[in-house]
């Protein structure tokens, strides 16, 4: 089966932490995420990132990843285990 998907995002990594980048029209995301946290979306909040797989180009992969800061579009994330490039999806963690 073969799906086009949309990115809602990029990822941008640097040397001790991830950002990802939410597209402005996608901006329904970050706002269910704020929703979810609070005003203040708090530090150590674990999120879900759906993003392209280093592996394959057209694979996809889903790492766990902890919220170190939000600002605007721009969410602060541990460093992933990611290639810079789309991210297709974001949700908060389920705790078990």
């Amino acid at each position: 089966m073969l799906l086009t998907v949309e990115p809602i995002g990029s990822i941008r990594k640097s040397a001790n932490k991830t950002e990802i980048l939410i597209y402005s029209e996608f901006e329904q995301v970050v706002t269910n995420i704020v929703q979810k946290f609070g005003d203040n979306p708090e530090r150590g909040q674990k999120l879900l990132v759906v993003h392209k797989s280093k592996e394959g180009v057209n694979q996809l992969k889903v790492t766990e990843a902890t919220l170190l800061e939000r600002k605007g579009n721009v969410l602060t994330v541990s460093k992933i285990d990611a290639s810079e490039g789309p991210v297709i999806d974001i949700s908060t963690q389920i705790p078990s």
